[in-house]
């Protein structure tokens, strides 16, 4: 026997028993009333007891979900989600979580299963080219950042015996020792210990040219957590011509000859040993005649270093010709102050002198732009320049006080340098702290050569598989320009006349041959997909929790539906009733009773 029945059959008795009770009573008044209000109590006594339902319709959201695993995803989360189609796009993942159906792209999602109106996504979450292949709303918990590389930079052209810096940011969130290796044909060429967040610096000179892969490793202990690859074009350099201008034999310029020189460098000197008269020499180069330095004896060199009297001193036809390819043909100048300096002065008017009072030589230690550390102690005159817009400091002392600044100057640059004693490095056996000055000098002013185009890849990370993008820096169309033997079809950009663009879909890793005619240009890297996980991974968290958002709004505007639903009646309602019939039958026996 069910309850239902049960409950209808005593409540029936007790109907029954209650209304021959009331019919019994001698007094006959208000016994209609007295047998309604038995019939109302017993009713609603029972309503209380049996489980009476009611059917309306409702807009309720279509919640179909479907769950998408990704990387990073936890097994056991998954027991949330009971009889939920589970979906991945990874042949890994499947064989983690059997249950999963394997998709050749994620777009079968939305086609393959049409009642799924939106994904929860598990793990670091999917790219953009995911995501617009899925292009379904979606659901996303935002993981932890996982430990690792958060990002990573550094100087991947480079010229033969520049160095290579490797900067970056690390995640530590467990506060565990990791080590970070620089590694170059398997020997370990830098390498620093990482106990919590923050920033990491190493850095090395490579010792060849061309195509290169480094690798930068993080270990746990014995494991390797990270070993991604660090692609490199190291250019042989060109040596670069030099010619120094002096207005009487010093040390200065006889110990930054000999360096040039040791260093390959094409020096050419000239030194005026009295009015007219000069004295001048070629290192690792022909003599050629500097006497009369007109535009066509300057157009051989890359860079002239002087003394500021020996450029008060030129005639007149030496003075406009060396303005002319300074300013015009970009030839580099690089001006050492001395009595003779005037602010007046082309080359000076940029770089106006402070002098302090009441001071004289001081040692300090000076900051080079492009060091990390301080150089050994140099004695230096009471003497800074003054900065003024337009201009860059490259080197300072410790009061921050410029003693080195450059600036631009037509189609060449200018540096301009407080300093002349540089040479007490070099007699105090400093010659890393000198080889770093003057090549950060040089480097500076050195004539740079014309580029006609250059092509890079301005995706983030390109990787096998993925649509990636090409750049191009030409004033005509880039006809002549091929990868891997074939030739992208470039597209030029509507606001940016030079600037043109291209996609391609990279089928390998590793060097792509970039080839443009006669013209020569630097091949390009694409990664592997194991190549920079974590920092990929932290990018996808980032993604994906931002298309959530987005799509949320839409996401409830449209997906909803009406449905039939069962409600349950309210017992209040017979509560009131049988408390409102029992309350009459109680008054009217204690006070109508006769």
């Amino acid at each position: 026997m069910s309850w239902n029945i049960l409950v209808i059959g005593i409540c029936v008795l007790l109907l029954l028993f209650s209304a021959w009770k009331e019919y019994q009573r001698e007094n006959k008044t208000h016994m209609l009333l007295r047998v309604i209000a038995v019939v109302v109590a017993v009713s609603a006594l029972a309503c209380i007891i049996l489980p009476l339902m009611y059917k309306t319709n409702q807009t309720v959201a279509d919640n179909h979900r479907g769950i998408l695993l990704t990387d990073g995803f936890s097994t056991d989360s998954l027991k949330k989600y009971p009889d939920v189609p589970v979906f991945t796009a990874s042949a890994a993942m499947k064989k983690e979580y059997p249950k999963a159906i394997l998709l050749q792209t994620l777009s079968l999602i939305k086609t393959g299963y049409p009642q799924l109106t939106q994904i929860q996504v598990l793990g670091y979450g999917l790219d953009e080219d995911g995501l617009k292949r899925l292009n379904m709303p979606v659901l996303f918990n935002r993981p932890a950042k996982p430990a690792g590389l958060s990002s990573v930079s550094w100087n991947g052209d480079l010229k033969a015996g520049e160095s290579l810096k490797v900067q970056g940011k690390f995640n530590n969130p467990d506060g565990k020792t990791y080590t970070i290796l620089l590694k170059g044909l398997n020997v370990t060429l830098d390498s620093i210990t990482q106990k919590t967040n923050g920033d990491f610096e190493l850095h090395t000179i490579p010792k060849t040219t061309g195509n290169v892969v480094y690798n930068l490793i993080v270990t746990d202990g014995k494991d390797t957590i990270e070993n991604n690859a660090l692609p490199l074009h190291i250019e042989a350099v060109k040596p670069v011509r030099v010619l120094i201008l002096s207005s009487s034999p010093d040390f200065e310029n006889r110990f930054l000859k000999n360096w040039l020189s040791a260093n390959g460098y094409t020096v050419y000197t000239r030194t005026a040993i009295s009015k007219d008269k000069f004295s001048t020499e070629a290192v690792n180069a022909k003599q050629i005649p500097l006497t009369n330095l007109g535009t066509g004896t300057l157009q051989n060199f890359d860079v002239v270093v002087s003394d500021a009297s020996a450029l008060q001193a030129l005639l007149v036809p030496e003075a406009l010709a060396l303005k002319q390819q300074v300013t015009q043909s970009g030839l580099g100048l690089i001006v050492r102050a001395d009595s003779a300096a005037k602010t007046t002065s082309w080359f000076q008017s940029s770089f106006p002198l402070v002098k302090t009072s009441g001071q004289t030589q001081n040692a300090a230690a000076l900051q080079i732009s492009g060091q990390t550390a301080a150089t050994e102690k140099l004695k230096i005159d009471p003497v800074g320049i003054v900065y003024k817009q337009g201009t860059q400091v490259l080197v300072s002392d410790g009061q921050s006080k410029a003693l080195v600044s450059s600036t631009l100057s037509g189609a060449g640059k200018l540096v301009f340098s407080a300093l002349g004693n540089t040479y007490n490095w070099m007699l105090g056996g400093d010659e890393n702290d000198y080889t770093a000055y003057w090549s950060l000098l040089i480097n500076k002013a050195a004539r740079k050569a014309a580029v006609q185009k250059s092509l890079s890849l301005i995706t983030d990370i390109p990787q096998t598989n993925h649509e990636t993008t090409l750049q191009v820096l030409s004033a005509s169309a880039p006809d002549s320009v091929k990868l891997n033997d074939l030739q992208p079809a470039f597209a030029q950009n509507a606001e940016i006349p030079f600037l043109w663009q291209a996609k391609f879909w990279p089928g390998r890793s590793g060097w792509q041959k970039v080839a443009n005619g006669d013209a020569k240009m630097n091949d390009v890297y694409v990664y592997g997909e194991n190549d920079w996980k974590n920092i990929k991974n932290l990018h996808k968290i980032f993604v994906t929790n931002s298309y959530a958002n987005k799509n949320l709004l839409n996401y409830t505007h449209v997906q909803q539906k009406e449905q039939a639903i069962t409600q349950p009646v309210p017992k209040i309602w017979f509560f009131l009733l049988f408390l409102t019939a029992c309350s009459f039958l109680w008054a009217e026996a204690k006070f109508w009773a006769v």
